[in-house]
C-alpha cells in the first residue's frame, strides 16, 4: 500500500531530522501508551499535536534523550505522526530499541481507542512491511519485552487478538467510532440474594443508549455484548447488605450455546472489592473479543459467610464495541 492516509512528517511539525543513531528495525512493531488518561479522542486534533510536541520536550529536556522516544504516534483521529521515524534507534522498549519500531497511542487506562486509531496502526504496520523498510508483520505490546502495564489492557487485548495485525480499512463504521452500549440496573429490577462463594449473574434492566439493540437482553439470553465484536468497557455496582471488610470479586464471562444451553467459554480476570459500612461499590474494567454468536455477561461473588445475603440494588455498564 502507499503511505498511511493521514501521515504527518516531523518536518511538518517544525522539527529537524532526528539526531538518534541509525538502526534497521526489521522484527516488528511494538505498541505503547502514555499510562495517564489524555482524553484526546474528545478533543480536536490540534490537542494531539500539542501532546506530541510536549512529549518530545519532556523526553529531551526531562529525560535527557536526544529525541522523542518513539518511532511513531497514531492518534485518536487516525493520523500517523512521525517521531524518530524510519531507520532510527528508539528509547521505547529496552532490549528491542534497534530491532523493532515503536508506536504510541498516547492513551491511558480509561481512554477510548477509536476505530480510526486502530486503522492508523494497521496502515502504519502495512506500510512498514513494504520493501523499503521491510519489517516483519508481527505486532507486540511493550509488556512483551519489559515488566510494565504498557500499552494498557485494552490495547494489549488488540495486540494479543490480532486486531492491529489485520489489513487496514476493515473497520467499516460510520464516523469511525465504535458502538456505544450503556445499560443500567434499577432497584426495582431482578435482585437475587448473593450467596457466599457462588458466582451469580447480574441482570441489567435499563437501556441508556441506542447501541444496546442487538447486544443487550436480546430475548434469548440476557447479555451485555453479543459477538462477533471487540470490546472495552467499565462497570460499577451498588451492593447493599455486605458487612464491612467482607471481600468479593467481579468478573466478565463469555458464554456460547452448546446443545441448547449456554456454557462458559472464556473468563476475564476477576477484580476485587470490599464491603464498607454494610455496602460495597465495586468497579471494574474489561476488554477483549466476543466470538460470533457468543455473549458477554457479568458475574459477582462475595466471601462474607453463609449467613450473609447481600443484594445488587444498582449499577451501570458502559461498553464500546467494534463489531465485525
Amino acid at each position: 500500500m502507499s503511505r498511511p492516509t493521514r501521515l504527518v512528517w516531523r518536518s511538518e511539525l517544525g522539527w529537524g531530522p532526528s539526531p538518534a543513531d541509525g538502526a534497521d528495525p526489521k522484527q516488528g512493531l511494538v505498541v505503547h501508551y502514555d499510562s495517564y488518561d489524555q482524553g484526546l479522542a474528545d478533543k480536536d486534533h490540534a490537542a494531539c499535536l500539542d501532546y506530541w510536541n510536549g512529549c518530545r520536550d519532556y523526553h529531551v529536556n526531562g529525560n535527557g534523550w536526544v529525541d522523542v522516544g518513539y518511532s511513531w504516534f497514531c492518534c485518536a483521529h487516525g493520523f500517523v505522526i512521525e517521531g524518530r521515524g524510519l531507520f532510527k534507534q528508539q528509547a521505547a522498549q529496552r532490549g528491542a530499541n534497534d530491532s523493532h519500531y515503536s508506536v504510541t497511542l498516547a492513551t491511558g487506562p480509561n481512554d477510548e481507542l477509536t476505530a480510526a486509531q486502530i486503522n492508523a496502526v494497521r496502515e502504519l504496520r502495512q506500510w512498514l512491511m513494504e520493501p523499503e523498510s521491510s519489517i516483519a508483520g508481527a505486532v507486540f505490546g511493550h509488556r512483551d519485552f519489559n515488566s510494565t502495564d504498557c500499552p494498557g489492557d485494552a490495547a494489549y487485548a488488540f495486540v494479543r487478538d490480532g486486531v492491529f495485525s489485520q489489513p487496514p480499512g476493515t473497520i467499516d463504521k460510520e464516523d469511525d467510532v465504535p458502538t456505544y452500549i450503556s445499560v443500567g440496573k434499577t432497584r426495582d429490577s431482578r435482585q437475587e440474594e448473593l450467596r457466599s462463594h457462588e458466582w451469580q449473574q447480574i441482570y441489567f434492566d435499563k437501556n441508556n443508549s441506542g447501541g444496546c439493540e442487538g447486544h443487550h437482553a436480546d430475548g434469548d439470553y440476557p447479555s451485555l455484548v453479543t459477538g462477533p465484536t471487540y470490546f472495552q468497557g467499565e462497570v460499577s455496582l451498588r451492593i447493599e447488605g455486605l458487612p464491612k471488610g467482607a471481600e468479593g470479586q467481579i468478573r466478565a464471562v463469555e458464554v456460547t450455546k452448546r446443545d441448547g444451553e449456554y456454557a462458559e467459554s472464556e473468563r476475564y480476570f476477576p477484580q476485587e472489592y470490599e464491603g464498607t459500612n454494610g455496602n460495597a461499590y465495586p468497579k471494574a474494567t474489561f476488554c477483549g473479543f466476543v466470538g460470533k454468536g457468543h455473549k458477554l455477561r457479568l458475574e459477582v461473588v462475595h466471601f462474607g459467610g453463609e449467613d450473609v445475603r447481600p443484594r445488587v440494588t444498582g449499577g451501570q455498564a458502559r461498553i464500546q464495541a467494534w463489531e465485525l
